[in-house]
């Protein structure tokens, strides 16, 4: 297995508790004062590494393409959260991991990059291992759907521009956009509703925000290594992962389809770690 591809499958652990701690801290607190709570740290963790390791300019060099980075970063977790309140759990699930098939459709595009069949293979087989756990109903609702698809589609974009960065910027200078677009783009909707933590949920919300930068870190190095298809391909694995902490914390023991979307998934993954 290629460091890459680790990368990825460790990024996509961090990813998982990422999704555990947001569920943990429930419904009291608005989901996109979360996004805008994790991004505040993720900008303080990133912008920290940056000014301690000199790299400079610290805003980067191809400012462009570091703002698509933060900003179709931006609109993809908004819209999957958003996918998340305005229609049921397992279908939003479903739509947001299409994500890889997206990135695997735009990489030809922005990075010229030649998609195999045997890619191809390890996708198809993921996503159906996604739709056996996720269990979707398909009862889709026209709007949120067209959205979580559109923010699937912007997850791809940002994938690509990830990587399509690698040469030119620092790790940490493509991590740091993705807080400094997302927070003044949340804010006007967060203030006027804003719920203040209490106790513990302060240092959720830290944690939040920390096992997201990790996550980031990992998923930063593994684009800058892999082909953006392969790499992402990897991102899967959160659902075996989040399954695990499912059971553990919450009793959501899986059943035959679950399992065996997870070996379907742990069956791409395979496919993809080999492809060339």
């Amino acid at each position: 297995m290629s460091r890459g591809v680790l990368y990825m499958i460790v990024a996509a652990f961090f990813f998982s508790l990422m999704a555990a701690t947001v569920k943990l801290l429930g419904g009291r607190i608005p989901s996109q004062e979360l996004v805008v709570a994790r991004s505040a740290v993720l900008f303080i963790l990133s912008s920290f590494w940056i000014v301690k390791g000199r790299i400079f300019p610290f805003w980067g060099h191809q400012k462009k393409f570091l703002f698509l980075r933060g900003f179709f970063g931006f609109l993809a977790l908004s819209a999957f959260f958003y996918t998340i309140t305005a229609m049921p759990l397992a279908d939003s699930v479903v739509i947001q991991y299409t994500s890889p098939l997206f990135t695997a459709l735009w990489s030809p595009l922005i990075l010229k990059e030649k998609i195999s069949r045997h890619l191809w293979t390890a996708l198809l087989l993921s996503f159906v291992g996604v739709i056996f756990i996720a269990k979707p109903g398909f009862s889709f609702q026209f709007i949120p759907a067209l959205i979580g698809l559109a923010g699937a589609a912007s997850a791809g974009l940002a994938y690509n521009f990830v990587r399509k960065l690698r040469q030119s910027e620092h790790p940490f200078t493509i991590i740091l956009y993705l807080p400094a677009v997302s927070i003044p783009l949340s804010l006007p909707v967060v203030l006027p509703t804003l719920v203040i933590p209490r106790g513990m949920e302060w240092v959720w919300m830290a944690l939040l925000g920390i096992f997201t930068f990790i996550a980031q870190v990992f998923l930063t190095r593994s684009l800058h290594l892999e082909k953006a298809a392969k790499s992402t391909n990897m991102s899967f694995t959160n659902i075996v992962f989040s399954s695990v902490w499912g059971i553990l914390f919450w009793g959501e023991i899986p059943d035959i389809f679950s399992i065996l979307g997870a070996l379907l998934i742990l069956f791409g993954v395979y496919l993809a770690a080999t492809s060339r």
